[in-house]
């Protein structure tokens, strides 16, 4: 048996989606492919808040791993809610779990480990601690790992 979906109080970042009749497959359902652009936008507006940029700056996150739970189909119209949270921090890596709503039930989940890289040599590098205290600020009280 699947786990529970998770509750909402468990993500301490939101951003919400408006659901498009193209997100929509021939079974009139949300495709899966909008599910998972619904995960990357809330991940860049993550990434936005820490780093304050998408685009500037020497440091940039990179996606590593994703991976994402269906739970239920959903269907047009709609606005999608987007939680997020901060569940691992490592040398120069951040593990986050994401969680989608429509009318206040969960219908998917997703996992995610981004990558801290130059921008200019496009190798790993150590968050800083500007980047952690960012990245820490959101992270569910007393759940993540080390």
């Amino acid at each position: 048996m699947a786990p529970p979906p998770p509750a909402p109080a468990r993500f301490p970042f939101w951003t919400e989606e408006k659901l498009r009749v193209a997100d929509t497959d021939q079974n009139g359902h949300v495709n899966n492919g909008a599910i998972g652009a619904f995960c990357e936008a809330g991940r860049a507006e993550v990434i936005q808040a820490v780093l304050g940029s998408l685009r500037e700056g020497p440091v940039a996150m990179v996606v590593a791993r994703v991976e994402i739970d269906y739970l239920r189909e959903v269907h047009y119209p709609g606005r999608v809610r987007i939680g997020t949270a901060v569940t691992r921090i490592g040398r120069s890596s951040v593990a986050l779990d994401q969680a989608l709503f429509l009318d206040g039930a969960c219908f998917a989940t997703s996992a995610a480990v981004l990558v801290a890289i130059d921008r200019q040599s496009r190798q790993p590098v150590a968050l800083t601690p500007a980047l952690r205290a960012g990245f820490e600020a959101l992270s569910p009280a007393g759940e993540m790992a080390a």
